[in-house]
């Protein structure tokens, strides 16, 4: 008797366990576009693209983000993404070639070429660069329980920049500093190349770069 009582409470409490998952399953809230700024509720492929940085035709696009609460204005979120937008892609950039493997083991930071590249990204000097496509769109998510439904407004923009414009900007930015020693100068082109030669590459590390 004591062994069928202990099968049987067993028993009570797995299927205790499996209503719980059963009415958490069916509470949650599944993210849903609710709005959007073409009018289909559905996100476009180069919103979802896990890459940030893209190469389409002769071109380098990036892609900038915004969230924020549901309850924002979309024209305001979108503002906000076009104003952030260069600076980021400007880090992004100086990140993903000072952080290269050609340029992090030496000491480049007090050299003319290396603060040269640095100043020109860090104060987005570079020219031919514009927002070209801009997005949004409002859905209805979970909050932090998995449960409670809540709005949220995302909005997205790309910039485009000639690839051969980036690519000459760049170099000159290097090659026009005067002085300092020319292994940091070559490790440098070597790696700006390497930047340009990767862009809308499948396995680019770009979810860490412009972090």
């Amino acid at each position: 008797m004591k062994v069928k009582f202990f099968n049987n409470k067993k028993y009570a409490a797995a299927s205790l366990l499996l209503m719980i998952q059963s009415c958490t399953s069916s509470n949650y809230v599944k993210k849903e576009v609710i709005a959007n700024s073409i009018n289909n509720l559905k996100t476009p492929e180069w919103v979802l693209n896990s890459n940030i940085l893209l190469e389409e035709q002769s071109n380098v696009i990036f892609i900038h983000k915004v969230n924020l609460n549901g309850s924002a204005r979309p024209d305001s979120c979108v503002s906000i993404a076009r104003t952030q937008a260069l600076a980021e892609m400007m880090k992004y950039i100086k990140n993903s070639v000072t952080s290269s493997g050609q340029v992090e083991d030496l000491n480049a930071s007090s050299d003319p070429s290396y603060s040269s590249l640095t100043a020109f990204l860090s104060q987005g000097n570079i020219s031919g660069a514009k927002v070209t496509t801009t997005y949004w769109e409002q859905t209805m998510e979970s909050d932090d329980s998995g449960v409670r439904p809540i709005k949220k407004l995302m909005c997205a923009v790309k910039v485009n920049i000639d690839k051969g414009v980036l690519d000459k900007q760049m170099r000159d930015a290097i090659n026009g500093a005067p002085g300092g020693n020319p292994e940091i100068r070559k490790k440098l082109l070597e790696a700006q190349k390497t930047f340009i030669d990767g862009v809308g590459k499948k396995d680019s590390d770009s979810s860490t770069k412009g972090e």
